[in-house]
């Protein structure tokens, strides 16, 4: 072949490359993502709703994280309230469902099935709140316990994390008890009361509860993702995130040690400076950015509503995934769905100006994606560290979840249960990296997802575990629906 023939075929072969991407880059969708249905609204059953919601937002059931917590089961504190609560404005559901009490403050709901060969389902949610950070109170538009109810908008701590979700599940399965809704498989309620703290008293306490009752669930549902709207650039509209998995956790702590001495005369070896070494080196190599099956799916479904460069990128991911994957990993939040993220968090040394400590202290905190373990984090760290002088303890360690699949009956459930209350809005996989109750009732399921039926907002992200806290009447009204519709669907 001469030269000018390979030229020729190399000419016509990225012809055929840009040819192909650009045929899968198009068409573009028809139209904008699609915009939310109205929800009917009674306006007398939905005000009775968001009383009750009110209601349970100012009985304070929150997770301190320090010796008040182990009060949680008092029978006269807080947790036993909201369970008198619920007796009393859901007589429907306390006739039609067993209800068990696991460690004083957590609640397990069974909603008998008739056909004991279907498995069984849950739908999880917490009773715990986060505490109000002092000095912020007077920011709120009204007290944060108050719930108070002010032109569409229920205000208070736990409005959307995650009485929202309590609420709107017991109003769901009240509504369909009134309209005679039996469900042919047993559908459990799951109501941990210290997910805030990691639920190992709550939802650890409930699973183990129904493990010695032999238990084992077809799917589960718990918060973790939402229909979100607002935070994805060049996308306009609302997405609804399906997660599939969530982050697992561990810390290390790092000591680095010296002889120390007095500041006048330091030696080359300074704890503080191998201590610092060594965190560079971490911070320098974080672990590899991958786009995933999962990830791609997700790119996939908003590339139709995307600008026409940004489109032909995210299609023809065999081509521009290098590009795709810089751009993700520059913003945090979607550089975190990407890989196992390394926060250097705390870090210490020294006790007067003119010493050289002995010893310098680091904890490096890491939120694992679920192709790591715990043990290669370490291992990983340990490698490019290479350092004997600095010493690594493992403070913690939760491996992340399972990944569940987007092809079994329960993502289908979800699915359906969007498409019924959100329209045809764009649906997609997605990982959740906080930690939620489901790590704990994955154990017993075939197929654990999270799902949070609320639209969400970048300014509503900012007020879960923040200020001004709230959730829209419109918003709690089409959860009420979700949840409806999931129940009656899934429990068939």
């Amino acid at each position: 072949m001469t030269i000018r023939n390979g030229l020729i075929a190399l000419i016509a072969i990225a012809v055929a490359l840009i040819t192909v991407a650009v045929m899968r880059a198009l068409p573009a969708a028809s139209g904008p993502p699609a915009a939310l249905p109205d929800v009917v609204i009674d306006d007398a059953v939905t005000a009775a709703a968001v009383s009750r919601l009110s209601q349970a937002i100012q009985i304070q059931t929150i997770s301190w994280g320090d010796a008040r917590d182990k009060n949680a089961a008092d029978p006269d504190g807080p947790f036993a309230e909201l369970h008198a609560f619920l007796e009393r404005a859901y007589p429907g559901v306390h006739r039609a469902l067993e209800r068990e009490t696991v460690n004083g403050a957590s609640l397990i709901y069974r909603w008998k099935g008739a056909n004991d060969a279907l498995a069984p389902i849950a739908l999880a949610a917490h009773l715990d709140v986060v505490p109000i950070e002092a000095g912020t109170e007077e920011g709120w538009p009204a007290p944060p316990f108050s719930g108070a109810v002010r032109d569409g908008v229920v205000w208070g701590r736990g409005a959307l994390d995650d009485k929202g979700s309590v609420i709107a599940l017991m109003e769901a399965a009240e509504r369909l008890i009134a309209k005679g809704f039996a469900p042919s498989r047993d559908i459990y309620f799951l109501f941990g009361h210290d997910e805030e703290l990691g639920g190992a008293r709550g939802a650890g306490a409930i699973i183990e509860k129904l493990e010695a009752d032999g238990v084992r669930l077809a799917w589960t549902l718990d918060e973790g993702s939402a229909p979100v709207t607002g935070v994805i650039p060049g996308f306009d509209g609302v997405i609804a995130l399906i997660s599939l998995a969530e982050k697992g956790s561990t810390t290390l702590k790092l000591t680095a040690s010296a002889e120390g001495g007095h500041s006048s005369t330091p030696s080359q070896e300074m704890a503080a400076a191998i201590l610092a070494e060594a965190l560079v080196k971490l911070a320098d190599n974080p672990h590899p950015y991958v786009i995933d099956k999962n990830v791609e799916a997700f790119l996939h479904a908003i590339a139709p509503y995307t600008p026409f460069t940004q489109r032909l990128a995210l299609k023809n991911l065999w081509l521009f995934g290098g590009i795709v994957k810089s751009t993700l990993a520059s913003d945090p939040v979607t550089a975190a769905t990407l890989h196992t993220t390394t926060a250097i968090t705390i870090v210490s040394a020294g006790t007067k100006t003119n010493i050289l400590p002995q010893q310098a202290e680091a904890f490096v905190n890491y939120r694992i994606h679920p192709r790591d373990t715990p043990e290669s984090v370490k291992e990983r760290a340990a490698a490019l560290i290479n350092d004997e002088r600095v010493a690594m303890t493992v403070v913690g360690a939760n491996p992340a979840s399972p990944v569940s699949s987007r092809e079994a009956d329960g993502y289908g459930q979800i699915e359906s249960a969007i498409r019924q209350t959100f329209g045809d809005i764009v649906i997609a996989p997605s990982l959740t990296l906080q930690g939620t109750d489901q790590r704990h009732y994955a154990k017993i399921s075939d197929d654990a997802y999270r799902f949070f039926p609320f639209v969400v907002t970048p300014e509503d992200l900012s007020r879960i575990h923040g200020s001004n806290e709230r959730i829209t009447v419109e918003n709690f009204a089409r959860g009420i629906a979700f949840y409806e519709a999931l129940i009656e669907g899934g429990a068939q």
